[in-house]
């Protein structure tokens, strides 16, 4: 996503409100639906996520690589990973942050797919931002931020970024990812539930 971190009028107003909305919010959990592509490859992932502030996240793998697996996160650069419940729980594994073992096919890490990480990324990457009125989804209004990187090479080989952001709770519905014209990257938030 593009640095957007300048006053507050010359940033789209959909970005403020996200910004403004995610201060009001301590934890949220919500069904996370990944689509990653990568040459060749291509990768769907369904997540049930919980994010807690200001730097817990647990990801239960619904579906897709390691499915039935858990990954914890608890700020620095590793990840715990079990598998079932129980005893099984017990056996785990610790992981670097960023292996590929407990990334997406694109390298998006478990702290990556939260909301803090969409902000702080935007905030981090240079570039240029701008708001149109988005689709609809799944029966809500919401308004698009369209970023583009300075570099892509610098982010991830995306040229634009694109997040979908809700009218009616200011926070992300859908994140876009393209290399040129190709989406390569779709992250998309369902049945979220805040904790303020």
């Amino acid at each position: 996503m593009a640095q957007i971190e300048t006053p507050s009028e010359t940033r789209p107003a959909a970005w403020v409100a996200f910004e403004h909305a995610w201060a009001g919010v301590a934890a949220y959990t919500a069904t996370i639906t990944v689509f990653d592509e990568q040459g060749t490859q291509v990768q769907n992932l369904v997540l049930n996520y919980t994010f807690r502030k200001p730097s817990s996240a647990t990801v239960y793998v619904v579906k897709g690589t390691n499915a039935g697996g858990t990954l914890v996160w608890n700020g620095g650069n590793t990840v715990v990973a079990h598998r079932g419940s129980g005893l099984l729980a017990l056996l785990t594994k610790t992981y670097s942050l960023h292996d590929p073992v407990v990334t997406t096919l694109r390298g998006s890490s478990i702290e990556q797919l939260s909301f803090a990480a969409i902000i702080s990324h935007a905030q981090d990457t240079a570039g240029t931002a701008s708001e149109t009125t988005g689709p609809v989804i799944d029966g809500v209004s919401t308004e698009t931020v369209t970023l583009v990187p300075a570099s892509s090479a610098t982010d991830a080989g995306l040229t634009t970024e694109v997040v979908d952001i809700s009218s009616a709770t200011n926070l992300p519905i859908r994140v876009l990812g393209y290399d040129g014209p190709t989406l390569v990257r779709q992250v998309q938030f369902a049945n979220v539930r805040l904790q303020p």
